[in-house]
């Protein structure tokens, strides 16, 4: 099979990278090192004998990445494609403590209970993911990282009859919330008990047939439901994970300019952290 990378620029043990023209090598990625922050703050010193799942793994550069720190490793990956890619890379970095199978993401209790979860860029590709929600924390004995989209309410329109001046007025209009209209997301509905929007991945027959091409889509299912970002924190809660909070540093130096104008407003996509701090 010819390996292909789309999106993980990972460093092999001979100097090469998987996929130069991106640039920065994965260690450098905002995504991993705001990971690595939240991981190294839960797990101080020794992570020999810590376990962490990333599943959904693509093509396997943040599953490197935690090996590379010292985790115990297991990258869960459902594509051909994607999992040649990880086989790869494993076959070029002298990391004993990574491990690839290819397998749903969804049978990560096959696996054992693992100290840690990585799930990027996944949870906004299934129909059900409160209950994959629940899934990784029968699975997660302390730490849930993920990684998604996630849908947005639209506030009423505002107007001058609020009473605000007229400038004041203008700026606030100017930043009220929009769904991604890039991603045609439908109007605002319930599933699983949560507010959300739902996102065609397959229109048709056809393309879902298709669908082991298709790299950066869902697996078993022809839409998927992006939850709303309130009722996602809810849910992280509610699942068992009783510290919950969202992650803006990955967002970089600039990051009201982001929640404004940039990258976390036109894709509504950000990192929420649930931690289980009582002691079972």
């Amino acid at each position: 099979m010819n390996i292909e990378f789309t999106a993980h620029n990972i460093r092999l043990d001979n100097g090469t990278l998987t996929k130069p023209e991106m640039g920065d090598a994965m260690d450098a990625y905002p995504r991993f090192v705001s990971a690595r922050r939240v991981l190294e703050t839960v797990f101080p010193g020794d992570n020999s004998r810590v376990r962490l799942a990333d599943v959904g793994c693509l093509e396997g550069g943040y599953a490197v990445e935690f090996a590379r720190l010292g985790f115990q490793v297991v990258g869960i990956e459902v594509r051909e494609a994607n999992i040649a890619a990880c086989n790869y890379v494993k076959a070029n970095t002298h990391l004993p403590n990574l491990e690839f199978v290819k397998d749903d993401a969804l049978n990560i209790a096959r696996y054992g209970v693992f100290d840690a979860v990585f799930c990027c860029g996944l949870l906004y590709h299934l129909d059900k993911p409160k209950q994959f929600l629940e899934t990784l924390a029968r699975a997660t004995r302390k730490l849930v990282i993920l990684q998604t989209h996630f849908s947005v309410d639209i506030p009423a329109p505002l107007s001058a009859a609020a009473g605000f001046p007229g400038k004041l007025l203008a700026r606030m209009r100017k930043h009220v919330s929009k769904p991604t209209e890039k991603y045609s997301l439908s109007d605002l509905a319930e599933n699983e008990g949560l507010g959300g929007r739902w996102y065609t991945e397959f229109a048709d027959g056809e393309s879902f047939n298709q669908r082991e091409s298709a790299r950066w889509a869902s697996w078993d299912n022809r839409r998927s439901f992006w939850i709303q970002r309130e009722y996602l924190l809810q849910a992280i809660r509610e699942v068992g994970f009783d510290l919950v909070m969202e992650q803006f540093d990955g967002l970089g130096l600039q990051i009201a300019d982001s929640m404004l104008h940039g990258f976390y407003r036109t894709e509504h996509r950000g990192t929420f952290i649930g931690v289980k701090t009582r002691v079972a």
